[in-house]
């Protein structure tokens, strides 16, 4: 009898340690993150990348804020609440001061595929400073994604730049020197506050894209639109994960993960955010929600305003103890004049152009931007020695 128990402890003791790293390879991490569930970067993002990844690297994901807000968001994922999360650089600009400088860039650009491009460049290629933030605070930034298609989405009748003045104007980071600029008082506040606060007329407008209107409950308190379409919130962490929990995947693991972070980026921003752009226009028709194009006015104003925002985004820098700013500055620079003729020469725009609102009308422009992403930039590194 003692002898068939040790031969059947033998077995067992031998299929433990079979099933050692394959239990450790089945963990299932949380994507902890703030956004409202049907947000955009959820549907289209986040969940379709979750499915992608299968059981062979398993995600949850867990949204609404049910474990962590928005502003601490860096920190939950250092202490690992989550082993991943969305980080807005805006909201821990003192532990991120080199990696905020990008996003605080955010009015020099229009297009916001050119901006996030350059972003991840100059993350990845040209800004160890930026990687190091989150190195510190115990995570790793592994993809990022752009907002862009910046306007006034407000609860009265504004068409125009002079029914602008004096509004309270919901911000972020570099908004709230252009909502000065307009005339307007900036009113910083996270996005999960807005829509109860445009509701009881806290805030007059947000200073924020027009897919908005129908990534957020805030379609029944807006009255109008002024689409000027400037500026493009760049550097957004969409996947920022915990170090150490980066460092218990095999690199198998890691390569799989990595092999879809360029087309959820894409996803995100192009079947998301420009594919909601356009479902929030038909919505706002719908509505009947004016939509004013950007007027002579507003255009000289951002032209102005974009002249002295070089400088100030190097004073800032400076202000949080960040040595040599301008490297970082240029860097970024350059990265845009780049990936402007890499996504000119590609057509994308043009593909965008002549997409509608239907399910399926964009998947050639994301598949044109993933790929863009892929060849140019994640190629390129090998996420085993990051």
């Amino acid at each position: 009898m003692s002898k068939r128990f040790a031969i059947l402890g033998l077995v067992a003791a031998s299929l433990i340690w079979s099933a050692g790293p394959a239990a450790a390879e089945s963990k299932t991490y949380t994507y902890g993150q703030w956004l409202p569930p049907k947000h955009n970067v959820n549907i289209y993002g986040l969940a379709p990348m979750i499915k992608e990844l299968g059981t062979e690297v398993p995600w949850k994901l867990v949204t609404g804020g049910q474990l962590f807000s928005a502003k601490s968001t860096l920190k939950s994922v250092g202490n690992r609440t989550a082993e991943a999360g969305l980080v807005v650089p805006s909201y821990a600009r003192t532990s991120l001061k080199h990696a905020y400088i990008i996003a605080d860039m955010l009015m020099l650009g229009e297009n916001e595929l050119v901006m996030n491009a350059a972003a991840l460049d100059t993350y990845f290629f040209d800004c160890p400073e930026c990687m190091n933030d989150y190195k510190r605070n115990g995570s790793i930034y592994i993809a990022g994604y752009g907002v862009g298609g910046y306007s006034l989405l407000c609860r009265q009748d504004v068409r125009k730049l002079s029914d602008a003045k004096g509004l309270k104007m919901r911000t972020t980071g570099a908004l709230g020197r252009w909502a000065r600029a307009i005339g307007g008082t900036p009113i910083s506040m996270t996005m999960g506050d807005v829509p109860e606060a445009i509701k009881r007329g806290q805030i007059d407008c947000i200073v924020g894209p027009v897919a908005w209107l129908k990534s957020y409950p805030i379609a029944d308190s807006i009255k109008s639109i002024l689409n000027f379409n400037f500026g493009s919130y760049s550097g957004l962490g969409l996947m920022i994960m915990n170090r150490k929990a980066w460092d218990e995947y095999s690199d198998s693991q890691k390569r799989r993960l990595w092999s879809v972070l360029p087309a959820t980026t894409a996803r995100a921003m192009i079947d998301g955010y420009v594919g909601d752009d356009l479902r929030s226009r038909a919505l706002a028709k719908k509505m009947g929600i004016p939509v004013s194009p950007a007027d002579p006015a507003i255009i000289a104003a951002w032209k102005t305003h974009k002249k002295s925002e070089v400088a100030t985004v190097i004073r800032n820098a400076k202000k949080l103890k960040v040595k040599n700013p301008e490297k970082i500055v240029n860097a970024m620079l350059r990265n845009i004049d780049k990936w402007t003729k890499i996504i000119a020469d590609s057509g994308l725009n043009n593909i965008i152009a002549a997409a509608g609102p239907a399910k399926g009308q964009l998947a050639g422009a994301t598949a044109a931007y993933t790929k863009l992403i892929q060849d140019n930039i994640y190629s390129k590194i090998d996420p085993t020695k990051l």
